[in-house]
């Protein structure tokens, strides 16, 4: 291969057992995720990447879910330039845990779109332009949806931090409400702007995250609803990790999470989160991940069942 094409993707295999807010319990095993990708660097200011993406959806399908272009290098010139297809910018999700943030349950909005970008003294500025799979009564169907995220890194105390906000013109354009409005993403009365900030700081084998996001004003209430009225879905999440090689050779990671949504319930999301998990690097490509998650479902009062939910996962994740 060119020296500058590299290739590399991620297997993971779950064996969970779970018991749900209808009282109704399960396990499996699954090949829960495999991905792969290229990464290509043909000269110091051209950038691409390709990934392909299977998940256990019950679809058996391999789906593209990345592919884009980046023209331009901050170490020599502030400005850049991205276009394709990728998660835009709206939220940070990363975490030691096996299972994703209810924050990018939320708030993950994977598009075709176009970014330009600055960075310069450790401080980023993205904006972002895309024609979404949401669209207004009557407004056809053009770029109409935007956004604006902001972030800072520095050394502080001996300590890595990192801190960012964004916004977006339509939450109605992430994955999990795109989804759940279904026909009702094409005909909205309106689109509903939201906002997210987050932020991190690690030092030594410690890790601390924070984030939250959420909408600037309520759905209407027969697109998307809430004990009785429009809904205004909003969540977030906060993460304690250490780090270190407790075994010879093999680094060990302890997380402890504690999560949370507001009307959020026709989502499918949990209103509270807690959570633990430990991760063993058996070897410089392979880990195996213990998680345990304890969600507490809304009350009936707003529909749901005020029941709790349990999920325990063991997994194997081998990257290359």
């Amino acid at each position: 291969l060119p020296r500058y094409l590299s290739l590399g993707g991620t297997i993971e295999v779950e064996a969970t057992q779970s018991d749900a807010f209808d009282r109704s319990t399960g396990s499996d095993v699954t090949l829960s995720k495999v991905e792969l990708f290229a990464d290509a660097a043909p000269s110091e200011w051209l950038y691409g990447h390709v990934q392909l993406l299977y998940e256990d959806d019950g679809t058996e399908t391999i789906s593209l879910d990345e592919a884009y272009a980046k023209l331009g290098n901050p170490e020599k010139f502030p400005l850049y330039v991205q276009a394709g297809k990728w998660a835009v910018p709206f939220g940070n999700f990363d975490t030691a845990m096996s299972a994703d943030p209810l924050t990018k349950d939320l708030g993950e909005t994977r598009e075709a779109a176009l970014l330009v970008g600055a960075e310069r003294y450790n401080l980023s500025l993205e904006a972002f332009v895309y024609n979404g799979d949401t669209q207004r009564t009557a407004h056809g169907n053009r770029i109409d949806q935007y956004g604006l995220a902001a972030g800072y890194r520095a050394e502080v105390a001996g300590g890595r931090l990192e801190v960012g906000a964004a916004w977006i013109g339509n939450l109605a354009d992430s994955n999990k409400i795109t989804d759940t409005l279904g026909s009702a993403a094409t005909s909205l009365s309106g689109y509903v702007p939201a906002y997210e900030a987050h932020g991190s700081y690690a030092l030594g084998g410690f890790a601390l995250r924070a984030a939250y996001m959420a909408a600037t004003r309520s759905f209407a209430g027969g697109e998307l609803a809430f004990a009785g009225h429009g809904a205004r879905p909003s969540a977030w999440h906060t993460e304690l990790s250490y780090r270190a090689p407790l075994i010879p050779q093999h680094d060990v990671t302890f997380a402890l999470t504690a999560q949370g949504t507001g009307e959020a319930l026709a989502l499918g999301l949990p209103e509270r989160r807690l959570g633990a998990a430990v991760t063993v690097a058996v070897t410089d490509y392979a880990a195996v991940i213990v998680e345990y998650l304890h969600d507490e479902d809304y009350d009936t009062a707003d529909g749901g069942t005020g029941n709790d939910g349990h999920t325990a996962t063991v997994k194997l994740a081998v990257g290359f």
